[in-house]
């Protein structure tokens, strides 16, 4: 395995990642591949160690940080917009099938939670994803606005348009922590500990990790509804989902997992959202790997 850092840049905003490469691809053997996405707030570097999973099954892997976050270009910084992810998403898989050691007939998807959403959606859209696979997807964005208090959420609901003032003020955009233990006048946006656990585990070993997002994150995550392009997902799809899961709410992913058309395969892990991750990453990451390389 051999890897380069790369930057892409989408009419003037440069995103910044890293492309792994199997032994051998090259412009006489083109390699298929997997653009990989990862969850709210979590940057590309927490996924480097993922990749030789994906390289050892024949793939060659493309991890990189969404505009405004890690080491991609963009302000304000941490603000996460799902739909605008998907569009530079469209971008990627374009310049990731212009590399020469890539075949370009044979990129597939990969996400985590907000990553997985990501991942069907731009696939319900772009037929030239091969292969789909969403871990622990939220497919419909207003079940976010179930994860507050009614208190909380209706302090949130009333702060957002003031921000929009302060922006065009040119203050900058408010910030509220990703995860934590709430306290008043300070919400966050994940309080449960198994996300917490996952959080220590995995996301403060990043050196670009910031525990932060913009409150505008907030209203873009309600706008996305990636449930009402089921039907439109017409590559093989795998579909990873936590049995109990409320952040991501199973019942939800399942509904719409029922609507999609084969060839589809379901993998349920006991657990909450972040609780399958911490207890079940290794054998996840070796199972998708696997789908993928036997898929692509």
């Amino acid at each position: 395995m051999n890897s380069r850092d790369v930057e892409i840049d989408i009419a003037g905003t440069v995103l910044r990642g890293r492309l792994f490469l199997p032994d051998g691809a090259a412009a006489e053997t083109p390699a298929p591949a997997v653009i990989m996405q990862g969850g709210l707030g979590g940057p590309a570097d927490t996924m480097f160690a993922m990749a030789p999973v994906f390289v050892g099954a024949g793939l060659a892997t493309l991890v990189y940080d969404h505009r405004y976050t890690g080491s991609s270009d963009g302000e304000p910084r941490q603000l996460f917009d799902p739909w605008q992810q998907c569009r530079d998403l469209r971008h990627v898989i374009t310049w990731l099938g212009m590399q020469p050691e890539i075949d370009k007939e044979r990129i597939g998807l990969w996400g985590i939670s907000i990553g997985g959403a990501n991942s069907l959606f731009t696939a319900a859209l772009d037929q030239r994803v091969a292969a789909v696979v969403a871990m622990i997807p939220p497919v419909s964005g207003i079940s976010a606005r179930t994860l507050q208090p009614a208190e909380t959420l209706a302090e949130l609901d009333a702060r957002l348009p003031a921000d929009r003032e302060a922006q065009f003020r040119g203050e900058p955009a408010e910030v509220l922590r990703l995860h934590g233990v709430p306290a008043p006048g300070d919400p966050v946006m994940f309080s449960d500990q198994e996300g917490l656990e996952f959080l220590e585990q995995m996301l403060k070993s990043s050196p670009t990790f910031r525990n932060a997002i913009t409150l505008s994150t907030l209203d873009y995550l309600y706008e996305m509804e990636v449930t009402a392009y089921a039907g439109r997902i017409a590559q093989p799809l795998l579909m990873v989902l936590a049995s109990e899961d409320y952040v991501a709410p199973v019942e939800e992913a399942r509904e719409m997992f029922s609507r999609v058309p084969e060839p589809k395969e379901l993998i349920e892990y006991p657990g909450q959202h972040y609780e399958i991750l911490s207890n079940h990453l290794p054998e996840i990451l070796s199972r998708t790997a696997a789908w993928l390389g036997a898929t692509l």
